[in-house]
């Protein structure tokens, strides 16, 4: 089925569903896990789904009860509360939209494995016994475990009650399968015939996360998700003399941009210190000078097997390389922890990790910036204890969303052969750049001309038997007609700068690794701006 069928038939049914009388339903509940890079995207789509007693059509209703959202984090910045939270819960009414008196979503971002695994599993295995393969740790809504409400209202106008710091877990399937909750819709950065990977959690340890079957999903592509490559504050442009190379548009002496054939050597680790490339160095005592003194050892920031986000770099950017998982070279260990600092020697041969891998986009932003008091889910099986500290040497690969909000005092994202996924950092405290004025409401150029390949099509898959009820589906098919809308995805409050719909793209590409093509017919699609993608 073509996609633009395929939405006629998802709304088709929406639409059918809709008709169904609201009072014979108390409550539709849709469970969803995988993905973290998604996590801004999936996080907020609920809010085109509820009633709400402010903002515009469809989702006003005058007197709605305001809908709410419980988070395991603290709350992030304003317009952003969602930042540090990896288990939310939405519960609203929807009866304008859904179609049923009440709706909760729940969400938890464990990783693309669990948005393919979960679903693809049956809730019960074949003696009767609840399959806890099929089923997943979320946060539950009651208000009473949780820090303060704040009350928000978006750039839409549509109010949102954000309750902090939830405690309250529902039970762990490993221990409590009965009790677990079933997942009912999963989310992965890329397809399963994408996965492929390694990771390791010891110095003797390696974990595999094989390609994954789909034997039992139906899969949909209904969003255009762009990533980013972040470096570490200390890397700077270097002049022949040593000096970190300055000039007015870009004083701090940032790296503008590095070749994909860069990166490649820097995760394969044949390239081990910053020194090595050209033109480029770690200036980490902040003297202004590239020397002896300087730590130049490059801290890879990644994510472990089972990441979708993982598997989209290995497939568009990891093409003529492995990524590296700690064989080699000699003392250069890869360990499965959230974070750690390595002990550089005298010799410049290091005492510890100098790739660090954690289940999540905030884990790799914590491994960028630092973070005094993490919060460690209980399903991470290695966590570092104790604060973690920033790491300036450090290159990163996140979702561009998430690598927006990396303290600019830390870090900054560089461009891949001459494109990226752009912030126009001044919004976000760095220093202006003339050259990316340009970017202010255009950060999707690069993506949708074709001239950056890091993205991949969010998939979202929904299990096949068996086959979800009558107050799921109507949950899912709205989600679906929601997550796939220009006009939803355009407005979103946290990735209407950087995600995209499949419609508004002058290419698409067959699977996730590419290559990328070029649409014979973009009638309607708004022209791409010289003014953007011809700066480098």
């Amino acid at each position: 089925m073509t996609s633009s069928k395929l939405s006629m038939a998802v709304l088709a049914g929406l639409a059918s569903v809709i008709g169904v009388a609201a009072s014979a339903h108390a409550q539709a509940v849709v469970n969803i896990a995988g993905a973290s890079a998604a996590k801004p995207f999936v996080e907020e789509v609920p809010v085109t789904l509820c009633d709400n007693p402010t903002g515009p059509a469809p989702t006003f209703r005058a007197g709605a009860p305001i809908p709410e959202v419980f988070m395991d984090g603290a709350a992030g910045p304003a317009q952003n509360r969602l930042a540090n939270s990896k288990f939310i819960t939405w519960r609203c009414q929807a009866i304008n939209v859904v179609g049923r008196p009440n709706i909760i979503i729940r969400y938890q971002s464990t990783g693309s494995g669990d948005g393919i695994r979960k679903v693809n599993e049956r809730p019960t295995l074949p003696n009767g016994d609840p399959n806890p393969a099929a089923r997943q740790v979320y946060v539950l809504e009651n208000p009473g475990s949780c820090g303060a409400p704040i009350d928000e209202v978006d750039a839409l106008g549509r109010t949102r009650r954000f309750y902090p710091s939830c405690t309250q877990f529902s039970p762990n399937p490993n221990t409590n399968p009965a009790g677990a909750f079933v997942v009912n819709l999963g989310v992965s950065d890329v397809a399963p015939s994408s996965f492929g990977q390694r990771s390791q959690q010891s110095s003797t340890q390696f974990v595999d996360f094989p390609q994954q079957p789909d034997d039992n999903l139906t899969l949909l592509r209904p969003v255009v998700t762009p990533y980013s490559i972040v470096l570490g504050s200390a890397v700077k442009l270097v002049n022949p003399d040593g000096t970190v190379k300055t000039s007015p548009t870009n004083p701090q002496g940032r790296v503008r941009n590095l070749t994909q054939l860069q990166i490649e050597a820097i995760f394969s680790r044949q390239i081990t210190r910053w020194n090595q490339l050209s033109g480029v160095g770690a200036d980490t005592n902040g003297d202004g000078v590239v020397n002896a003194s300087d730590n130049q050892v490059i801290m890879l920031c990644s994510r472990r097997a089972t990441s979708g986000t993982k598997a989209a770099f290995q497939q568009t950017l990891m093409k003529d390389a492995k990524e590296h998982t700690g064989q080699s070279p000699a003392n250069s260990l890869s360990f499965n922890l959230t974070l750690g600092t390595p002990t550089v020697n005298p010799s410049g041969t290091l005492s510890g990790p100098n790739n660090l891998a954690g289940i999540s986009n905030n884990d790799v932003r914590d491994c960028i910036q630092g973070n005094p008091n993490p919060t460690i889910p209980s399903n991470d099986p290695f966590p570092y204890p104790g604060p973690r500290p920033a790491h300036p040497t450090a290159i990163a690969y996140m979702e561009s969303e998430q690598a927006a909000t990396v303290n600019p005092a830390a870090g900054y994202i560089v461009a891949v052969d001459g494109g990226k996924a752009r912030r126009y950092d001044n919004n976000n405290g760095h220093e202006l750049i003339a050259e990316e004025a340009v970017y202010v409401g255009n950060e999707k150029e690069n993506i949708r001309c074709g001239k950056y390949q890091y993205w991949t099509f969010q998939a979202v898959t929904r299990r096949n038997d068996p086959p979800p009820t009558l107050d799921e589906q109507a949950v899912i098919d709205a989600y679906i007609a929601s997550a796939s809308s220009p006009g939803i995805i355009n407005n979103l409050p946290n990735v209407g700068r950087y995600w995209l719909s499949p419609a508004d793209m002058h290419v698409t590409k067959p699977n996730d690794k590419g290559p990328i093509q070029w649409k014979a017919n973009t009638a309607g699609i708004q022209g791409c701006l010289p003014s953007v993608n011809d700066q480098p």
